[in-house]
Formats: structure tokens, C-alpha cells, sequence
């Protein structure tokens, strides 16, 4: 790896994995993802439910380090909901294996919400909805 390529950050919510063992498998599989990608992982936050501001501490960490790159289990880790990180970095799913790409025009509002303390205490994490067929 070398200092040119663009970096990436590993976001793990540890109430998601039930043992070390787990954890570990989560943070190799992320680190597999980022090479798939050319990313070179700069830091792995693995964050408790004691954390009110989540996101916030995401992207505080990101703008700290100048990185615009978010790696994650599944959307699960990040509340099942994209948007909660896209408002302000890429984010790539490692199951399934997915990209979301930040969201450049975005208001100031958008950004308030996606980063909001309240989202965070909430415990359970929902689906997206299948589309309806027609």
C-alpha cells in the first residue's frame, strides 16, 4: 500500500457482533473490501451503544484525517439507513458488497438530520422495504 492511495475508514456498531471472534471477521472482511477497492485503511472505529453521537464521531474522525471513504459490514452498522453516512463520505458495504457515493449537493439541514443524537438512541435497526412489484 502506498501513501497515494485514497484512504478509508472501517465503521463497525459492536452491539451488531456478538463475539471477538466476530469482530475480528468483520474488520478482515472490511480490510478485504477496501483492497478489492485500491483503499488503504487508515483507522477502524468500532463504536458501543454508550456512543449517543455515532455519527457525529464518524465524521469529526473523517474530517480530522481527511478522508472521504467509510467501510462497513452491512448497512446495519450504520442504523440501515445510507443516507446517514453519504450526507458526508462514500460508503461501501462489505455484505453485499455495495457503494454509495456521497451526496455533494446537499443542504445544511440534510446534514443536521443525517448527524442527529436522537438517531442514534434508537436500538433497532430496520430493512429497507422491498419495492413493490407491478
Amino acid at each position: 500500500m502506498t501513501e497515494d492511495q485514497d484512504k478509508a475508514v472501517i465503521y463497525i456498531f459492536r452491539p451488531l457482533l456478538t463475539t471477538r471472534a466476530d469482530l475480528d471477521w468483520a474488520v478482515f472482511y472490511a480490510r478485504q473490501r477496501a483492497q478489492q477497492l485500491g483503499l488503504r485503511v487508515v483507522s477502524v472505529l468500532v463504536q458501543d451503544s454508550s456512543h449517543l453521537d455515532r455519527m457525529g464521531t464518524l465524521y469529526r474522525l473523517l474530517r480530522e484525517i481527511d478522508c472521504a471513504v467509510v467501510i462497513t459490514p452491512s448497512l446495519a452498522h450504520v442504523g440501515g439507513n445510507p443516507r446517514r453516512v453519504t450526507a458526508f463520505a462514500d460508503l461501501q458495504t462489505v455484505d453485499p458488497a455495495a457503494a454509495h457515493h456521497w451526496r455533494t449537493r446537499l443542504a445544511a439541514y440534510e446534514l443536521a438530520a443525517a448527524l442527529a443524537q436522537e438517531r442514534d438512541e434508537r436500538s433497532e435497526v430496520r430493512e429497507p422495504r422491498e419495492e413493490a412489484r407491478r
